[in-house]
């Protein structure tokens, strides 16, 4: 029998925030993960794309002695590249709509709600304006409990205690 490999808490993440902007955006615009070769990146789409990328994650102190139980703070970054920049088919209206879709909204495995913490001009290059938009979330980073060494207890056997 092949094992099915689980996908990790980011990439599950990451999946989820796809699915959530393509609902709200696939009948206007591309969504896709931030290309592996960004020189290479090509804009294909006539009106713009919302690209998705891991930006990084903070941990707070451990919550627990006797195992590690830490709040994970996670940055996800969006970049906005379009042929216009203003108008309603224009970066500018996007970026608000893009925060508005995503802002209070509960990502999978997270205790906090997505919010948007940072926003900027990137560049204008051969007619396509990029925008970023950072949003933060929090989820709970566990130990995994390896199992003891040694030989595993499968039959156990009790003393009759009544003999006392």
């Amino acid at each position: 029998m092949t094992e099915v490999e689980l996908k990790t808490q980011t990439e599950q993440l990451m999946d989820a925030v796809l699915a959530r902007l393509r609902g709200a955006f696939s009948d206007e615009l591309m969504v896709e993960l931030f290309p592996e070769n960004p020189a290479l990146y090509r804009l294909n789409h006539p009106r713009g794309s919302i690209l998705l990328a891991y930006g990084k994650s903070t941990f707070g102190g451990s919550e627990s002695t006797g195992a590690i139980f830490q709040a994970r703070n996670m940055t996800l970054r969006l970049t906005l590249v379009f042929r216009q920049l203003n108008g309603k088919d224009g970066v500018v209206s996007y970026l608000d709509r893009i925060r508005a879709c995503l802002t209070g909204w509960y990502a999978p495995h997270c205790d906090q709600a997505c919010r948007p913490i940072f926003e900027h001009f990137i560049g204008h290059m051969n007619g396509v304006w990029q925008y970023a938009q950072d949003f933060a979330t929090r989820s709970t980073q566990l130990q995994i409990a390896a199992p003891e060494s040694g030989p595993l207890l499968t039959v156990p056997q009790f003393e009759d205690a009544s003999w006392n």
